[in-house]
């Protein structure tokens, strides 16, 4: 039996455990409360640090998430087309006047020299403004902040990136001082559509360096990084304008500038640069971009990705082929069954290629017409058998015979599939007399021909057979106009380039192309009477449509099989010029021949672009090889064969039928 004390009262007792008890409870409910509070705060700021990128040094955060880019020059030096973001060259504050960082300061970031890359103030502020407005008037980032957000995070609009961004910006402020953070922020903030920092910005709007502007232009870019694309100065001048008068403002209340320095601004508003857009819209300048984006790194080594490329492109020629292709296709494209085309032309004297159009519309097909299609180039592919008979003792005065061919189980036939008996290889090739080009490459041999068309620079693959005079192997138009050029420039090839020049966004050279020689592939006799002949073929032949008035001009049309492919390519002492018209589907268009829609292409081209050229002649054969002897005697014989027609029609009842390819 327990015993009893007169000095315990039972009911303290039993209070001081209830105590206990429920102070125990507590600890537990603490303690409960405090590991879902750090299990929260850890999870949280796990989450909210959760690949969390590290600062970068300070050279690497001046190239940090730059884009590669190119931008073309005309032969003149004038923009014509740029990929990738438009970045200057880097600038030193103390390059610039002091306006321009104090313009961002003004209207971005007033207290940047007063925080640690947080202005808390600032925040409290905006927060107030936004509610009082019912709407978001004004930010509360600094501009380290902005700095951070635009060059080491990605663009997530969340907390988490924000509360990165806080993060980011003190560490900023530990290992970048004011003046180089302010500097940065001017050289990378965006400023328009792929325009970043102030130098390009400057360039493209006012085509003058950043150290040459004025205050009412810094204002006007200082406006800029709160929404490039709203205040692009190009599409949206007037509010670009507005958005810069409120920079001024800030810089007066700031005691940056004087009012009546303000008021100076204000009454000379920037004037736009007239070439602030591309001269010539990039999406018919795309085939070229291509070409060169892929040339370009061949000719730069040392790994550089920001490229200036000086062209050989003639802006206003390239305008001129556009449009000539476009409008002829506008007109024609239903009518003859014709949807695509391509135009390359060249100067005779350096090889360089003065304008290119891969196609019709860039956006629909980046498919380049001028460099990648291998199509069948008909008749005009007979000139080269004829250039490799006059190596193999023919003369433009030698006779062959049109008439029904039989070239082992090959039988060629003319375009009208009528016969026209003894004439000359001059008039054969002037009216494109199928026989006697396929009688002339078998004489000569196929491998001779195709030998001829690769030194002349057909790089595509030709099979040495019979029908190859006729087009049978697919070639470029890139090809075929490089090779024509050797005609007019009396048998020397001059390679085609498009780059003459090549440097980085400093203005540093990365390449420079050298005056080279052309080289001899065939004799200067030989390829005046191939220019005569040639001449020939526009004067009075399938290519009569290509006339130019008193300018002489060489050429000869090309129609592939079933009306797949129509063909002219020619020349005059300074330029050279091909035209290819089809459907990529490689179905037929509607009776197209290379003496029509090419012709009249051609023509039209060659007419605008010679402006300003003089009226220079082309080369002629020496009277001693191709004299007036040799020309009687092509007349006697066409005489013949015009008999030789009425005998034959007289004997069959008359009648011809248009069938087949040739012109």
């Amino acid at each position: 039996m327990p015993t009893f004390r007169a000095d315990i009262n039972p009911q303290a007792v039993a209070n001081d455990n209830r105590k206990r008890k429920r102070r125990a409870i507590w600890l537990l409910i603490l303690a409960i409360l405090c590991g879902v509070t750090a299990v929260g705060y850890f999870q949280t700021r796990y989450y909210l640090l959760k690949d969390l990128p590290s600062l970068p040094d300070k050279r690497t955060m001046w190239e940090l998430n730059l884009q590669p880019t190119i931008t073309l020059l005309d032969k003149d030096g004038k923009e014509i087309g740029h990929r990738g973001p438009y970045i200057g060259a880097p600038l030193k504050l103390g390059q610039m006047p002091s306006y321009v960082g104090d313009a961002f300061l003004a209207i971005e970031d007033e207290r940047f020299y007063q925080h640690a890359g947080i202005d808390n103030k600032a925040i409290l502020r905006a927060l107030f403004e936004n509610t009082r407005a019912g709407e978001k008037t004004q930010g509360g980032s600094t501009l380290t902040q902005q700095l951070v957000k635009n060059i080491v995070l990605s663009p997530e609009k969340s907390y988490r990136r924000k509360f990165q961004e806080a993060v980011l910006a003190r560490d900023m402020e530990a290992v970048l001082s004011k003046p180089e953070i302010l500097e940065l922020y001017i050289n990378r903030i965006p400023m328009g559509p792929r325009v970043f920092g102030v130098e390009a910005a400057a360039q493209k709007y006012f085509g003058k360096s950043a150290k040459e502007i004025n205050l009412a232009e810094a204002a006007l870019l200082a406006g800029l990084p709160q929404a490039p694309s709203r205040y692009n100065p190009t599409q949206h001048y007037d509010r670009a304008v507005t958005r810069s008068k409120l920079v001024l403002q800030r810089m007066v209340a700031n005691d940056m500038i004087t009012m009546a320095q303000q008021q100076e601004a204000l009454d000379n508003p920037p004037i736009i640069a007239e070439d602030a857009e591309p001269l010539i819209d990039e999406n018919a300048i795309g085939y070229i971009f291509d070409m060169i984006a892929e040339q370009a790194p061949t000719l730069v080594t040392d790994g550089q990705k920001d490229l200036i490329i000086t062209t050989t492109i003639d802006t206003e020629r390239q305008k001129i082929a556009q449009s000539a292709l476009e409008d002829m296709l506008v007109k024609s494209a239903t009518r003859k069954k014709v949807s695509e085309g391509a135009i390359v032309s060249i100067d005779n004297a350096t090889g360089a290629v003065l304008a290119l159009v891969g196609g019709r519309d860039y956006q629909t097909s980046k498919f380049n017409r001028a460099e990648q299609a291998k199509r069948q180039p008909g008749s005009s592919f007979k000139t080269f058998a004829y250039a490799a008979a006059l190596e193999h003792g023919f003369t433009p005065g030698t006779v062959r015979i049109d008439q029904p061919t039989q070239i082992g189980n090959w039988a060629p036939e003319n375009y009208t599939r009528r016969y026209r008996g003894p004439m000359t290889v001059r008039e054969a090739l002037k009216l494109s007399i199928n026989t006697i080009a396929a009688q002339v490459t078998a004489e000569v041999g196929p491998s001779q021909v195709a030998s001829l068309a690769k030194r002349f620079g057909i790089d595509s693959e030709l099979r040495p057979e019979y029908s190859l005079a006729l087009g049978s192997s697919e070639v470029t138009l890139v090809e075929m106009t490089r090779a024509y050029s050797v005609f007019a420039n009396e048998g020397l090839l001059r390679p085609t380039h498009m780059i003459t020049e090549i440097r980085n966004t400093s203005g540093a050279p990365l390449y420079k192309r050298r005056t080279v020689a052309g080289r001899r592939v065939y004799p200067v006799p030989y390829a005046r009477q191939m220019t005569s002949m040639l001449r020939d073929v526009i004067d009075t032949g399938t290519g009569h449509g290509a006339r130019l008035g008193n300018r002489q001009a060489g050429g000869k049309t090309g129609t592939s099989q079933d009306y797949r492919d129509a063909w002219f390519v020619g020349f005059t002492a300074q330029l050279t010029t091909g035209v290819w018209l089809g459907n990529d589907d490689n179905s037929s268009m509607r009776k197209v021949t290379g003496g029509l829609l090419p012709v009249d292409v051609w023509k039209d081209y060659m007419r605008a672009a010679h402006k300003g050229l003089p009226n220079a002649a082309l080369s002629a054969p020496d009277p001693n090889i191709d004299d007036a002897r040799a020309q009687a005697l092509a007349t006697f014989y066409e005489g013949l064969g015009e008999a030789f027609i009425q005998e034959r029609d007289m004997a069959a009842g008359g009648g011809s039928a248009q069938t087949g390819a040739g012109r």
